[in-house]
C-alpha cells in the first residue's frame, strides 16, 4: 500500500473527529436535537395529547408511536445529508426534476403561508393559558404576547428570555414524567383503553389521528431548520468545506461517516425524549381525562388539573406556568425558524445571492405576526379547534419533504454513505404510511368521513 503524502497527512490530522464517549458527545455535540425537541414540546404534548388520550385514553400511545415510527426517516435523510454534504438540506432542493426552483419556493410558502397559521394555532393555545394566569383577555393575551415574541425576534434579543423558557420546559418535562410515576393510571382505564380501538374510520378518529400526523412531533419542514442548526456547530463535513476540502474525497469517509453517526446520536436522543414526553401527557390524561377530553373554553384549567391528582392542588398553577413556557418558547422558535429559513432559501429560489437576507427575515416576522393576529381577530377562542384544523393541513403539505431529502441523499453523497437496503425498505414503508396519514388529513379537512 502506498504511503500518504505530507500534505494528505496535514489535511487528516487538521480535522476535528467526533468525541466517541457520552461525556465528550454531551460536552461538544449535543444540541441541534433539543432545539428541535423544544419545538414538539408545545401544541404536540400539551394540546394533542391530551385531546387523543381524553377521547381515546391510552389507544392514543399507539397512535402516536405509529407516527413518530413513520416521520423519523425524513428527519434521518436531512441529517445524513447535512453531515455528509456540509450544506442545509434546502440548498440541494434546486436540483430536484421540475420547474426552476420549485420545490425551494415550496419551502419559502411553508415557512410563510403555513407558518403564519401555525404560529397562530399555538399562540392561541398560549393566550388561552396567559388569560388563566392575568385578567388580560383571550384577544388581548394573544396580540401583546406573540406581538411582543415578534418584537424580539424581530431586533434578535431575546436570548436570556429563550434560556428561561427552555428552562421552565424542561422543568414541566421532569414534573409530568413524575407525575406520571405518582399517579399512574388506575388498572380500570388499562383495561377499558390500552388494547380497545375506537372506530377507525369514524370521524373523530381520522381527523384527530391527521392532526397528530402533521404536528406530531413536527412539520417535516424542521428538518430545515435542524440543517441551519447543526450547520451552525461547524460539524462533519462543513468543516471539509471551510477548509476547501472535497467531501466526496475517499479520504475523508471515516471521518464524515462518524460525524453522520453523531449527528444521528444526538437527534435520536432528542427524538426519543419528545416521545417520551408524548406518552406522559397521554397517560396522564388518560387517568384525569378520559373520556372527557380538552376544549375550547376550558383548555388551560383542564390541562392545568391533569397533574393534581399526583400532586395536590398547588400543582395548577405550576402545570399552566410550565404549559405558557412550552408554548410561548415554541412561538418564538416558530417566528424565529420561519423567518431565518425564508431568508436563506428565497435568495435561492429566486437565484439572486445578493438579496439582503436580514431585511427578509424581519420582514417575514412583521407579517407572520400581523397574520397570526388577523386570524385570532377573526375566530375568536378556538384553540383546540383551530390547531386540530391546521394540524391536519400540516398532515397534507408538508410530505413533499420527505422524498425531497431522499431524493438528494441518493444524488449528492458518495456511495459509502447511501442508505443500506434495510434503510431502503424503511422509507419506503413509511413514507407509504405518511402519504396514508395526508390522506387521512385530506378526507378529514374535505368532509370526507
Amino acid at each position: 500500500m502506498a504511503s500518504k503524502s505530507a500534505e494528505e497527512v496535514t489535511e487528516a490530522a487538521d480535522l476535528t473527529y467526533p468525541a466517541t464517549d457520552w461525556r465528550g458527545f454531551f460536552a461538544n455535540h449535543f444540541g441541534p436535537s433539543m432545539l428541535w425537541a423544544l419545538i414538539s414540546i408545545g401544541a404536540s404534548h400539551i394540546v394533542l395529547a391530551p385531546t387523543l388520550g381524553g377521547h381515546f385514553g391510552l389507544w392514543a400511545i399507539w397512535v402516536f408511536a405509529i407516527i413518530y415510527l413513520a416521520k423519523y426517516g425524513a428527519w434521518e435523510l436531512g441529517i445524513r445529508y447535512n453531515y455528509g454534504v456540509g450544506r442545509n438540506p434546502v440548498e440541494a432542493y434546486g436540483d430536484l426534476p421540475g420547474p426552476g426552483n420549485w420545490m425551494q419556493w415550496f419551502t419559502v410558502a411553508v415557512f410563510t403561508i403555513a407558518y403564519s397559521g401555525i404560529t397562530a394555532a399555538v399562540g392561541m393555545s398560549t393566550a388561552t393559558f396567559v388569560a388563566a394566569l392575568t385578567p388580560l383577555s383571550f384577544t388581548w393575551s394573544f396580540v401583546v404576547f406573540v406581538g411582543l415574541a415578534g418584537v424580539l425576534v424581530f431586533f434578535t434579543r431575546y436570548s436570556l428570555l429563550e434560556k428561561i423558557l427552555i428552562g421552565f420546559t424542561i422543568a414541566l418535562g421532569v414534573f409530568i414524567l413524575v407525575a406520571v410515576l405518582v399517579g399512574p393510571p388506575s388498572a380500570d382505564v388499562i383495561a377499558a383503553t390500552a388494547f380497545t380501538s375506537p372506530d377507525l374510520t369514524g370521524p373523530l378518529f381520522v381527523g384527530l389521528f391527521a392532526a397528530a400526523a402533521g404536528f406530531a412531533p413536527t412539520g417535516f419542514s424542521t428538518s430545515v431548520l435542524i440543517g441551519s442548526w447543526s450547520m451552525a456547530k461547524g460539524d462533519g463535513a462543513v468543516e471539509l468545506r471551510e477548509n476547501g476540502l472535497d467531501p466526496t474525497d475517499e479520504r475523508y469517509h471515516d471521518y464524515i461517516a462518524q460525524w453522520i453517526e453523531t449527528g444521528r446520536r444526538d437527534f435520536n436522543i432528542g427524538y426519543a425524549f419528545s416521545f417520551l414526553l408524548i406518552v406522559a401527557m397521554v397517560v396522564l390524561a388518560s387517568n384525569v381525562l378520559y373520556p372527557e377530553p380538552p376544549a375550547d373554553d376550558n383548555l388551560a384549567l383542564t390541562i392545568g388539573t391533569i397533574v393534581s391528582g399526583s400532586f395536590g392542588e398547588w400543582s395548577y398553577y405550576a402545570m399552566v406556568i410550565g404549559a405558557f413556557a412550552a408554548l410561548y418558547s415554541t412561538v418564538i422558535t416558530l417566528l424565529d425558524g420561519a423567518s431565518r429559513a425564508t431568508a436563506d432559501t428565497l435568495p435561492l429560489a429566486l437565484e439572486r445571492p445578493e438579496l439582503d437576507s436580514e431585511r427578509i427575515r424581519k420582514a417575514v416576522v412583521v407579517g407572520i405576526v400581523a397574520v397570526s393576529c388577523s386570524v385570532v381577530v377573526a375566530l375568536g377562542t378556538v384553540p383546540v379547534t383551530f390547531l386540530i384544523w391546521i394540524s391536519a393541513i400540516l398532515a397534507i403539505t408538508e410530505i413533499l419533504f420527505y422524498p425531497a431529502n431522499w431524493y438528494i441523499v441518493r444524488e449528492h453523497l458518495p456511495e459509502a454513505f447511501q442508505p443500506s437496503t434495510g434503510w431502503v425498505v424503511y422509507y419506503v414503508v413509511s413514507l407509504v404510511l405518511v402519504l396514508l396519514f395526508g390522506v387521512m388529513g385530506a378526507a378529514s379537512e374535505f368532509g370526507y368521513v
